[in-house]
């Protein structure tokens, strides 16, 4: 079964409409704050192991008999509803219950947990803030989030806590939330991991400006245009950009909407069939090996060291790791667990000095690479930024290499959680 029927078995659209129309009447239970949830890199987890969602939300609701839920039970059925890809009812529910509660603990918290963590984190989909609570499943930390919504004031003080995370990841939509952060940061008196300012630079055009010229790094050139701009262009190139080049929507992640354009022709019959209103448009570049096949990694970096989480390897340029077929060709996976094996000892130290210009560069602590090795031996970087998720879900029977290889990396994010609230202590 694919992961997609995994999610979506056992619910009916006429539950839905039965169901979710009765909930957005009512009122969310207005609870004393921190209003426990389970929080979404449980249920993400609940949903990739085949659990079904729908009698899980059903189940929801039907505990919900007077018409109120706890508003992190709430907040918890609008995660499931976008794991069910029905986002216009999972948004709005999840805008319900933030105009009534914005401060949230996972049920998950112990109460001998020794680290106090606030997440800041905004509304959105599953890609609008980065899944902490896959780094931090660990006893020793107590999590909460307080999410912070366009036009709001930032809270001063902040909650209680020894470490702050700016969970926001970058988008467009974020950029007020991420704006009035960063105006906020200098009152705060507790360690920052993520500053705002530097999570404002992994926009794809930030990304490419941060790192232009850096040694040992090769990022395409990227430009951010309107529609009308491009149409009235009649398929001019910048000075020194050539064909083919790479057109999508902005926003857009997991290759949706993405198109490698050829020529003029091309760009005018894809803007024909697309109503986007602003592009990002990139420079093609081939990455393709000297077997012809395209390898691309995905790497974090935790205060600047490098970690492996996947290579995703396919005869196509447009290549992510679900649709690179690694689950079905062992010969892939053996090279993905050699690529891990051999990463400390080879990988990283050839690229050395493009990591330390990436992490001096964004000032990130916690970023995401997506990337590959060129030809002549650069990195060659495609996307960073840190809302990507990273997990040990992948099963062990055909991933054995890849479980204590992510424990490394949790166990890093965690250490490094642990030394800022250690230090100031």
């Amino acid at each position: 079964m694919n992961a997609t029927a995994q999610l979506c078995r056992g619910f009916d659209r006429d539950e839905q409409a039965a169901g979710w129309s009765d909930l957005m009447a009512s009122s969310v239970s207005r609870e004393a704050v921190p209003s426990p949830m389970i929080g979404p890199a449980r249920l993400i987890r609940a949903a990739f192991e085949g659990t079904d969602m729908g009698a899980w939300a059903n189940d929801i609701l039907s505990r919900a008999g007077d018409g109120d839920l706890e508003a992190g039970t709430a907040l918890d059925l609008a995660t499931i509803l976008l794991l069910m890809h029905r986002s216009d009812t999972a948004l709005q529910l999840q805008n319900e219950v933030l105009g009534h509660c914005r401060h949230f603990q996972l049920q998950s918290n112990t109460p001998e947990a020794a680290t106090r963590v606030l997440v800041i984190v905004t509304a959105g989909d599953l890609m609008a803030n980065t899944p902490v609570d896959f780094l931090l499943d660990d006893p020793g930390f107590r999590l909460e989030y307080l999410f912070v919504l366009p036009g709001d004031n930032v809270p001063d003080p902040l909650p209680a806590h020894d470490v702050c995370i700016i969970g926001v990841a970058y988008s467009t939509a974020n950029e007020p939330v991420l704006e009035a952060l960063a105006s906020a940061a200098s009152r705060w008196d507790r360690p920052v991991i993520n500053h705002p300012r530097n999570v404002l630079k992994t926009s794809r055009h930030g990304i490419a400006e941060a790192l232009d010229g850096a040694e040992g790094i090769v990022v395409p050139s990227v430009i951010r245009v309107p529609q009308a701009a491009i149409a009235t262009a009649t398929g001019v190139l910048p000075d020194g950009w050539s064909y083919p080049v790479l057109i999508r929507p902005i926003d857009t992640h997991a290759g949706n909407a993405l198109r490698k354009i050829a020529g003029s022709d091309d760009l005018t019959a894809y803007l024909d069939r697309s109503d986007a209103e602003t592009y990002y448009v990139t420079q093609f570049y081939d990455y393709s090996g000297s077997d012809g096949l395209f390898r691309k990694l995905r790497i974090v970096l935790v205060d600047g060291v490098p970690f492996l989480c996947h290579m995703a390897i396919r005869d196509h340029w447009m290549i992510h790791y679900l649709n690179a077929g690694m689950s079905e060709d062992s010969a892939k996976r053996n090279a993905e667990a050699e690529a891990m094996a051999t990463f400390d000892d080879q990988f990283a130290p050839r690229h050395r000095t493009a990591f330390a210009a990436i992490h001096n560069r964004t000032g990130l602590d916690y970023l995401i690479l997506d990337c590959a090795e060129t030809r002549d031996g650069r990195l060659l970087v495609f996307e960073a930024d840190t809302g990507m998720v990273i997990h040990d879900m992948d099963p062990v029977n055909l991933y054995p290499y890849k479980r204590p290889q992510m424990h490394r990396v949790f166990a890093a994010f965690q250490n490094a959680i642990r030394m800022r609230a250690t230090h100031t202590a």
